[in-house]
This record gives C-alpha cells, sequence and structure tokens, in this order.
C-alpha cells in the first residue's frame, strides 16, 4: 500500500497531540501516527530505530537530506496523518516527501507545557522506581525510548528542555515564513481552539460532536 499522508504534525509531544490524533482520525476517517501507536504497534520500533540512528532526533533537519516514501512506508504503513514524536521532528523531511499534505504545528505555552514535561518525568521516574511491575514488553519499550532519546536517561533539564522547545517552533515559523508554497498550507494551531481552523484548512465540515479533549495533564498514558 502507498502512503498517503494528508496531515504531518511539526509541533512537539505534550501540545495536544492525543487530542489532535482523535480528531483527525475523526475527520479523516483513517489511522494517525502518534508516539502512542508503539503500544500497539511495537513492530514499529524497529524500523524507526533504524531511521532515528541515521538522523537522530533533535538534529537540525537541516543537516540532513530527503527521505523516500518507501522509508516512511517502512515506519508508518497505512497512516493517513502523523503527529507528536518522533515525527515531528522530521517535519521538514516529511513535508518534502508529501507537497500536498497540510503541515500543522500545534503550540501552547511555554510555562504549561514544561510543567506538563516534568509531570510526565515524575510519573516516570515513579515507574523506574518500582522495577518489579515492568512487565517484558514495557521493558522493550522503555529501552526503545532510551535509544532514541539518550540524552534524556538521566531526567529533564528544564533550561535544555525550554530552549529546545522553542528554537523548535522557531524553526518551523520561520520556514513558514521563507517558503510561500509551504506555508500556503500550514496551519498553527492551539488544542483550545478545536475544530474550526482543522476543518476550515482540511476543506471538511465540522463535525457534529465535541472535540476530543484527550491525555490531561492528570491521565498518564505510560510514555
Amino acid at each position: 500500500m502507498s502512503l498517503d499522508l494528508q496531515v504531518i504534525g511539526a509541533g512537539m509531544g505534550r501540545t495536544g497531540t492525543t487530542s489532535l490524533k482523535t480528531a483527525l482520525e475523526i475527520l479523516l476517517k483513517g489511522p494517525c501516527f502518534h508516539f502512542l501507536e508503539y503500544k500497539s504497534h511495537p513492530e514499529l520500533m524497529a524500523p524507526w530505530l533504524s531511521l532515528i540512528r541515521g538522523m537522530p532526533l533533535r538534529s537540525d533537519p537541516d543537516e540532513f537530506g530527503d527521505v523516500p516514501i518507501s522509508q516512511w512506508e517502512k515506519v508508518m504503513p497505512g497512516y493517513v496523518a502523523c503527529v507528536d514524536e518522533p515525527a515531528s521532528y522530521y517535519w521538514k523531511q516529511l513535508s518534502h516527501a508529501f507537497p500536498e499534505a497540510l503541515v500543522i504545528l500545534s503550540v501552547r505555552d511555554i510555562d504549561s507545557w514544561w510543567t506538563s514535561m516534568a509531570a510526565l518525568d515524575e510519573h516516570y521516574e515513579e515507574e523506574m522506581r518500582r522495577p518489579e511491575l515492568i512487565t517484558t514488553a514495557r521493558r522493550e519499550f522503555l529501552d526503545f525510548v532510551d535509544v532514541i532519546y539518550p540524552d534524556q536517561r538521566e531526567g529533564l533539564s528544564e533550561d535544555i528542555e525550554r530552549t529546545f522547545f522553542e528554537s523548535h517552533n522557531r524553526r518551523v515559523l520561520e520556514h513558514a515564513e521563507r517558503d510561500q508554497r509551504f506555508n500556503q498550507r500550514f496551519l498553527v494551531w492551539h488544542v483550545q481552539e478545536g475544530w474550526e481552523p482543522l476543518c476550515r484548512a482540511l476543506g471538511l465540515p465540522v463535525p457534529d460532536i465535541p472535540f476530543p479533549h484527550k491525555n490531561k495533564r492528570a491521565v498518564y498514558h505510560g510514555y
């Protein structure tokens, strides 16, 4: 099956990406790739690991060339959209491979974003304090995370994380300013805006159901 992404999420995790995933699956009537997908599709960790080893996460996207569609088909087979990490780090390569896809930069106030990230790290540290409760499948997932995020094994650094969050968003926004064709299919979106901006950008009617607000800070999905 040839991969034909209709939406590329460029926003970092903890910016409403779980809600965005659910919303896009409703609108596009197909699966949206998200970090959560590794839980139900652990077989995708190996091809993603192969991609990431050649193009480490958090690298400047200008350091690497284009990635053929055949490679994206291996890591996201059958998906109609992708949001969240690690796909969001490859927004530029994905936008080149799928020149008709809508690119969405999901954004959030940096202070609330960091609070959410710190809470996630706290959940992770609490899990590590009880290794006897970690299943084999969960251990495989955690080992995968350790490999793709080697700098975060010792915990998050607030200064580093805040700086990277801002630089990532700025890089996407500056690219949109320079590239008119990219800008024509680019949307900056906040989860509180709900359906309307998404539907307008996709040329689709607004669903007659509440917007799916998911993954609030109090809920830990295990990633």
